[in-house]
């Protein structure tokens, strides 16, 4: 008679099944969100993406790395690039375009409570700040900076609009501060926009660029 052993059904993915790291990523957008990175472990990111723990660590590197990459999902450059760089039918301003791309992710109900939780993360815990603070500087800000030209004043262009941009989804989205919590989003674009579009096209001399 076969042991117990044997006849209990193996549960999870099948040996030799290939690991998705989208999956795994997902997993840990999800995870990220819904319990912040310091009560997010890796085990608990491979049972949701049913992998083994150590392929987590092999396709990622380390905690800090997988949320870094997890971010890709909810802040795509190539989006932000696309408002930049525009199209035949897209808005004339610059700004407006950027404005209106920036707060869609926060507003969208995919990506607005991962935003949320993950910035909370990135302000609370060190290796959540060092994670975040490597992929606005070597994806976003990177991305942006090169379709203004590329260069030390281009990528200082690009963190001013920054500034403008995470400072006001702070206030609105995180902290819930009114009267920037009840604005409506294109009360909001208004505002932002004009401000936005100076940074990335005024003249250098304008704006005391160095």
């Amino acid at each position: 008679m076969p042991s117990p052993a044997k006849m209990t059904k193996r549960r999870g993915r099948r040996q030799g099944d290939p690991v998705s790291r989208e999956a795994v990523l997902a997993a840990a957008k999800a995870r990220f969100a819904a319990k912040g990175y310091e009560n997010t472990t890796l085990r608990s990111i491979a049972d949701d993406a049913n992998v083994d723990p150590s392929m987590v660590l092999y396709l990622f590197g380390s905690k800090a790395d997988l949320f870094r990459e997890a971010l890709r999902l909810i802040i795509d450059p190539a989006a932000l690039v696309a408002a930049l760089t525009g199209g035949a039918d897209d808005e004339p301003d610059i700004g407006t375009r950027m404005v209106r791309t920036y707060l869609r992710i926060w507003e969208s109900p995919d990506t607005g409570p991962s935003m949320v939780a993950m910035l909370q993360s990135a302000t609370s815990n060190s290796d959540a700040h060092d994670a975040f603070r490597a992929f606005m500087q070597n994806y976003v800000l990177t991305a942006v900076s090169d379709v203004l030209g590329g260069g030390e004043q281009a990528r200082l262009r690009s963190m001013l609009a920054a500034s403008q941009l995470v400072g006001a989804a702070v206030l609105r989205y995180v902290m819930k501060v009114a009267p920037l919590a009840t604005l409506s989003g294109d009360e909001m674009v208004r505002l932002l926009a004009p401000t936005v579009t100076r940074y990335l096209t005024a003249d250098a001399s304008e704006l005391g660029l160095p």
